[in-house]
């Protein structure tokens, strides 16, 4: 069955006028249910206070200094430059003294550990060929090779394997055991 349009229309707003009659006649049964029941307190209306007036209780004043941001050292200042963190030292000359006894001497640099892992070599003369792993990549050298621009094979023995960390010129040992 077909309904009309108007007649339709009129349903919702019907429908709907009844529902808010619902929800406000259930928000006064609420207040009524529980001012019978005993309610532990009872609502009680804020005081307004405008600027230049005073209620009955007094307001904490606030500090709005405290809200105040610390000037920059120097606004036109590049915003991402190095910026240090640290405090500033003490001031004195037995200050100055105790900090410096304080603070020991950055240990040079130090080459990372070799991330090659041994597989073998092969002696043809005087030609030694040695093949090591680098994480998936199986790489085949001979002394002089320089691998990634980062090491290079020096020598190999029959127990070791040396190699130069190129950034550091620092030498590093691949134990290889006796075959």
């Amino acid at each position: 069955m077909k309904m009309d349009p108007k007649l339709r229309a009129a349903l919702w707003i019907g429908a709907l006028a009844l529902t808010l009659v619902a929800v406000r006649w259930a928000d006064k049964l609420t207040d009524v249910t529980e001012a019978s029941a005993g309610a532990v307190a009872e609502a009680t209306p804020r005081a307004r206070a405008t600027p230049g007036t005073t209620t009955g209780q007094q307001a904490p004043a606030l500090d709005l200094g405290k809200l105040r941001r610390a000037p920059a050292v120097d606004p036109n200042g590049d915003p991402f430059g190095a910026r240090s963190f640290r405090p500033d030292p003490p001031k004195g000359k037995a200050a100055s003294s105790a900090a410096a006894a304080a603070v020991p001497p950055q240990p040079p640099p130090q080459a990372p550990p070799l991330p090659f892992a041994y597989i073998g070599r092969l002696s043809e003369d005087r030609d030694t060929t040695v093949f090591l792993a680098m994480g998936e990549r199986n790489l085949v050298l001979k002394p002089g090779d320089v691998i990634d621009n980062i090491y290079k094979l020096e020598e190999v023995s029959d127990s070791a394997v040396v190699l130069t960390y190129l950034p550091l010129s620092q030498r590093q040992t691949l134990s290889i055991g006796t075959p």
